[in-house]
């Protein structure tokens, strides 16, 4: 268990809460970097990488970031899992809404590794500027499950 101090308050980092594992994932996207794949690969970029759901959803003026925060969302994904060398199809992590709050939803192979690995609940935050968009997950993992893939 670590700790960090701010002032006079301390803040426990710990691995485990209630006994269930935690997984954060985080990441960092250029605005500019979506724009040339736009621009370079078009329908075929959005296809390939977002579901019809998230280019719906991202449509209007500020399309570029929107999509962006959802590309750093899968990547932040990606990092939760803590397996690089395993495939990750784009389309199998979806950005989806509840109301305003940004939802994800796992299908397929990931959402089998998922559950291999014990996730039970994810929380996800987004967020845009002019030149970068970002996104941080946090997954809670049931006790032992998965324990294999820390």
């Amino acid at each position: 268990m670590r700790y960090q101090s701010y002032g006079e308050y301390m803040i426990t980092l710990p691995g485990e809460v209630d006994g269930h594992r935690v997984r954060v994932g985080c990441d960092v996207v250029a605005i500019e970097d979506v724009q040339d794949s736009l621009a370079a690969f078009g329908d075929r970029y959005l296809r390939k990488v977002f579901t019809a759901s998230e280019i719906n959803d991202c449509r209007g003026s500020n399309q570029v970031h929107r999509l962006a925060a959802r590309f750093a969302a899968k990547e932040a994904v990606i990092k939760a899992f803590a397996q690089p060398d395993m495939p990750f199809p784009w389309r199998e992590i979806e950005v989806t809404r509840d109301g305003p709050l940004p939802l994800l939803r796992l299908s397929g192979a990931l959402a089998e590794r998922a559950q291999h690995q014990g996730w039970l609940n994810s929380s996800l935050s987004l967020s845009h500027a002019d030149c970068h968009a970002m996104a941080v997950v946090l997954v809670v993992c049931g006790g032992n499950a998965g324990a294999d893939a820390r």
